[in-house]
């Protein structure tokens, strides 16, 4: 296991929620981009069709952003990183739902 060392059974599970909540946000994340690469758009509106989906995703980039971050740095997440995490993969659920993606 590589999570860091957890001071209670319910943190250890939070940790493992997150660890998942990262691995689905870059599993939609790549589907975003397989999407995209596989549209066979111009190279205008391959740029405008990047900020369509950018602007409803970042929340789940930037999520994944700051778990690679601190794993990077190998400072837990704490509270606030797993909550951010989970919230990111929620989000890009709703968001692939939303667009009818998923």
């Amino acid at each position: 296991m590589s999570a860091p060392v957890c001071t209670s059974k319910w943190q250890c599970t939070l940790n493992g929620l997150s660890g998942t909540a990262v691995a689905v946000s870059v599993i939609m994340l790549g589907w975003i981009a397989f999407g995209l690469l596989a549209a066979d758009l111009s190279a205008s509106s391959f740029g405008k069709l990047l900020w369509v989906w950018a602007v409803p995703f970042g929340p789940v980039a930037l999520s994944v952003l700051y778990a690679v971050l601190m794993r990077w740095q190998a400072r837990p997440l704490g509270w606030f990183g797993i909550f951010f995490t989970i919230g990111g993969a929620i989000w890009g659920v709703i968001m692939l739902n939303a667009m009818r993606s998923l």
